[in-house]
């Protein structure tokens, strides 16, 4: 079944360039604050940088109106010019004239209500975004003046801080409810759930005028529960319900996949469209089979299987670390464009480069997952404004400056183990300045193998040894002595070897090429 979704990526790059400038501009006025000691001197300093940021914000907003409306606007007009086409041979099929929705006065009315709807509806929550941001800054800003009159850090290490929480919060919406979502994906659930709405009320409002009594409900993988049951199956949209089943599909009413609510049909995120089906003509378009088909794991990653709905969610996940690692490492690179003195910039290029490394990992695991499950890397949800080649660049060189040292140094070969994750076989072992989410393989003294994992930062976290070393109380683990030992970092961040353990069953499958 042919189903019409809407490209809303021109939009979001309205809003992620919005959010990613709000960041800039935070980042930029804190480092040029003088965290003056004296309380009510600071308390004057931060609320006028902030009423500055205020009003900065206004602009950014004002700057992208008449861009956002029209991209709106074209976004409602496709969607009602598609879902007409496409129900259009189904009518014609019926005996019933072709539609243009530009001619119709009643559609057009059915899309100019759901357009104004919507629009009203994001200009609402994108106008909380001012206010959201400036208590947001006021707040970073307290907490490094707290953390600097108190003695417990020093100027650089409290900037760091907040360089780091500023990029991390970006720019939120506020639902009348209190709850908040980042300014891109609440606008995208705005304007998709608008423009699904709209385009399900057009082509209701068509197949009434044509007489069609049922609707065929579309179907995906992934569904929630309550949606489940009706998918792929018929609803009445007139009159009253005479027949339980029809051409083997069971018949819903409309209250009952919830039209109308924001839980069911159409409502939040929800994915289903509908389509009309004139029975004794029309024929199902799914099976029994093909519906159960659509929640079988069949994709393949890292040896395991997944549903379409779980890889298409992982890939997401992927994404939005990148795009978070993305913002880290500009905010970073404007901290060092505006830091003020030499010691606070020595520091915040460290954390650029540290954000650089874990962003280059982060986009090579995201590229291999695609590679691994077919899916199209998708650059534009990762992308970020003002990260382009030449910022990518620098990250790459920032990234090997991080590595050189441990590399140079220590590698002398590469392997994978037993599911195919690669391995650096190294001459000797770190516990910090490792290879960040890496693993590392050394033969110890024993003449046996420990395997050696970091986390993001290259710190050690965990060491798998396929013998005892020769020690008897790891002689009792496993068949051969095999066991882990867990790393945690202590007060100063030094990740500290654990006592021994037995391994997981995990643990054993990837590592089966040395046990």
């Amino acid at each position: 079944m042919v189903n019409y979704e809407p490209d809303v990526s021109q939009l979001l790059a309205l809003y992620q360039q919005l959010e990613d400038d709000i960041i800039a501009d935070m980042v930029r006025r804190i480092l040029k604050m003088g965290f003056v000691s004296e309380s009510t001197a600071y308390q004057a300093e931060v609320l006028q940088t902030a009423g500055l940021l205020y009003d900065d914000i206004l602009q950014l907003l004002a700057n992208r109106t008449d861009a956002s409306v029209a991209q709106v606007r074209a976004l409602f007009e496709d969607a009602g010019v598609q879902t007409v086409e496409l129900d259009n041979e189904t009518h014609e099929a019926a005996g019933e004239a072709p539609v243009d929705i530009r001619q119709d006065s009643g559609m057009k009315q059915v899309l100019e209500a759901g357009y104004r709807k919507t629009l009203g509806t994001m200009r609402n929550l994108v106008n909380t975004t001012a206010n959201a941001t400036q208590t947001a800054f006021i707040q970073t800003c307290d907490r490094a003046y707290m953390q600097m009159s108190s003695g417990a850090f020093s100027y650089q290490e409290a900037i760091r801080s907040a360089v780091r929480q500023l990029a991390d919060g970006g720019a939120y919406v506020y639902y009348p409810t209190g709850h908040r979502d980042r300014i891109d994906v609440a606008v995208r659930r705005c304007v998709l759930t608008g423009v699904g709405q709209t385009s399900a009320a057009v082509a209701k409002q068509q197949a009434e005028d044509a007489g069609c009594k049922y609707m065929e409900l579309t179907a995906h993988g992934g569904a929630r529960p309550e949606h489940a049951k009706w998918q792929g199956q018929l609803v009445v949209i007139q009159g009253e319900r005479t027949k339980a089943y029809i051409d083997g599909l069971k018949v819903f009413t409309l209250r009952e996949i919830g039209y109308g609510d924001g839980s069911g049909f159409k409502g939040w995120n929800c994915r289903h469209n509908w389509h009309p089906y004139y029975p004794g003509l029309s024929t199902p378009n799914y099976t029994p089979e093909q519906i159960k088909q659509l929640d079988a794991r069949t994709i393949a990653y890292n040896g395991e299987k997944y549903t379409e709905y779980e890889v298409s969610q992982m890939q997401r996940a992927g994404e939005r670390k990148v795009r978070a690692l993305k913002r880290r490492t500009l905010a970073a690179q404007e901290a060092v464009k505006n830091a003020p003195d030499d010691a606070t910039r020595s520091m915040l290029e460290s954390d650029y480069t540290a954000h650089a490394a874990k962003l280059k990992d982060a986009e090579k695991q995201l590229k291999d997952f695609c590679k691994q499950t077919g899916r199209r890397n998708d650059t534009f949800r990762t992308q970020v404004h003002g990260f382009g080649r030449s910022e990518a660049q620098k990250a790459v060189q920032a990234e090997k400056k991080h590595l050189t040292e441990w590399r140079s140094s220590a590698i002398i070969g590469k392997t994978v183990d037993a599911v195919g994750n690669q391995i650096y076989v190294v001459n000797r072992i770190v516990v910090v300045k490792g290879p960040p989410n890496g693993i590392t393989q050394k033969v110890n003294d024993k003449g046996g193998v420990d395997r050696n994992y970091y986390d993001s930062d290259g710190c050690q976290t965990k060491q798998i040894s396929n013998n005892s070393h020769g020690h008897k109380k790891e002689s009792k683990f496993g068949k051969h002595g095999e066991h882990k030992h867990m790393y945690i970092k202590n007060e100063k961040g030094i990740p500290i070897h654990g006592e021994a353990e037995e391994l997981n069953d995990s643990e054993r499958k990837e590592n089966q090429d040395i046990l």
